[in-house]
């Protein structure tokens, strides 16, 4: 196989890679993830009033995200109830 056939079928299966990277999700709906932040508030809404506290390795079941990066969802452990967290602390 020549250098250039070569150099395109590594860079056609890169790109490859890289959109099947992309197009999956980070969390899915209605999963229960592990919080991975030394601490993470609960909120009534996005940026709202604060309802509690989830620690590192407490778990919150996701329900969906916001356009803005918030995670509406069932807060478990001592919080226990449905609430807002900010997205992207999930192991």
């Amino acid at each position: 196989m020549s250098f250039r056939r070569t150099t395109t079928a590594l860079v056609a299966a890169a790109l490859s890679t890289t959109a099947a990277i992309a197009a999956a999700p980070t969390a899915s709906a209605g999963t229960v993830y592990e919080i991975c932040a030394d601490s993470l508030y609960v909120r009534t809404q996005p940026a709202g009033v604060i309802i509690g506290t989830l620690f590192r390795g407490e778990h919150f079941e996701l329900s969906r995200y916001s356009e803005k990066g918030w995670a509406e969802g069932y807060a478990m452990g001592h919080v226990n109830q449905r609430g807002w967290v900010q997205g992207g602390w999930f192991c």
